[in-house]
């Protein structure tokens, strides 16, 4: 008798380990497929920022014009803060996200904007209302992405 209680504890403690290691890894799984999805929807909120600024530049025509934008932007990302900030050097300018509270941590995501044009700006997700400042002046076009409280 004493041997099949030993049987059943040992089956007991085997069919536990196989539980364990199949719930950690369904986990994990779904933790990857909800930052997967998170990162295509910064993504996406990236682009539709870069269709609102070309947008506004089809718009202005004429020098010293400017145009003010509000965009509705979600809370969260998930429950993750996002960020977005509007960059360019002396060849292109970009429009880049990531995750977190700061400009420094996260995933980050870049979309390019077409021709030169000089931008600049951050976005943080706790303010809800972003803001594109487009003007034309000397022929440059110009966009400033701020925030709205």
């Amino acid at each position: 008798m004493p041997s099949k209680s030993i049987d059943f504890l040992f089956s007991l403690l085997t069919l536990s380990a196989v539980g364990i290691i199949l719930t950690a890894s369904i986990n994990s799984y779904c933790g990857l497929l909800k930052a997967s999805s998170e990162n295509e929807e910064l993504e996406a909120l990236l682009e539709n920022m870069r269709s609102e600024v070309i947008y506004a530049l089809l718009i202005l025509s004429e020098d010293n014009a400017t145009l003010t934008l509000d965009i509705k932007m979600p809370h969260k990302i998930g429950d993750r803060y996002y960020w977005i900030r509007m960059s360019n050097d002396s060849s292109s300018a970009w429009i880049e996200g990531g995750f977190g509270i700061s400009e420094t941590t996260g995933y980050r995501c870049r979309v390019y904007l077409p021709g030169r044009i000089h931008v600049s700006g951050v976005f943080e997700s706790r303010y809800v209302t972003a803001r594109l400042v487009c003007s034309i002046s000397n022929s440059i076009p110009t966009v400033i992405l701020e925030r709205r409280e």
